[in-house]
């Protein structure tokens, strides 16, 4: 799949990479660093992704993994799986590491650098809303590298354009125009509109199998 080439996004990362920074010297190790407005958001996504396949036993990327809370909550889930996480927030994945030594965590950004791999499920927790002018093709930019690097699925979660109100310099992604992309890189997925008004959730999956799985 080709798509447009992005003069301007290690502007860009290097603008959202800054952005995570000052919240992380603001906040801490708190939801808030995150941009979440409440914690029991963030913990509703999580599970939101969790679904999407069978875990146990599974290679896990994490893409924008912030403190790596998404580890967190998976052991409680599902304990044999296998954890990775990158982050373009040099702060971030500064305060992960030290919260979580053991994990295999790395500043990465997914689009110029190899995260290593294979991994079963790749997924993305609400990273696409400060995306700048050229956000949904750096949205879809996004997608197809997460699904190039999955075996079996990619889920991912994003503002939605059918919220009711929106914040001002926000990316909120038309589900309809995504899911259109998404049928360019398989048949098989599900939308998800139904956990949060202003959010909705998408699955790509590789085999009918697993999506068979997932319902």
């Amino acid at each position: 799949m080709n798509l447009p080439s992005d003069a301007g996004w290690a502007a860009s990362v290097e603008r959202i990479g800054a952005h995570y920074d000052a919240l992380v010297d603001r906040y801490g190790h708190d939801a808030r660093a995150c941009d979440y407005g409440r914690a029991e958001s963030q913990r509703i996504k999580f599970a939101v992704l969790a679904q999407a396949i069978p875990l146990e036993g599974k290679r896990v990327l994490d893409v924008g993994c912030g403190f790596a809370d998404f580890a967190d909550y998976l052991a409680g889930i599902a304990p044999n799986v296998e954890y990775a996480g990158v982050d373009i927030s040099p702060a971030m994945i500064g305060a992960a590491r030290r919260l979580h030594p053991h994990l295999n965590l790395r500043e990465l950004d997914i689009l110029t650098d190899e995260p290593g791999g294979p991994f079963d499920l790749v997924t993305a927790n609400g990273i696409f809303y400060l995306l700048g002018e050229e956000a949904e093709m750096r949205m879809q930019r996004l997608i197809a590298r997460m699904f190039a690097l999955c075996r079996e699925a990619v889920a991912f979660t994003s503002l939605s354009a059918w919220a009711g109100d929106r914040e001002a310099g926000e990316f909120y992604a038309d589900p309809v125009r995504i899911l259109d992309f998404c049928r360019t890189l398989t048949p098989y997925i599900r939308l998800r509109h139904d956990y949060l008004p202003h959010d909705f959730a998408v699955y790509l999956y590789r085999q009918r199998s697993a999506f068979e799985v997932s319902a």
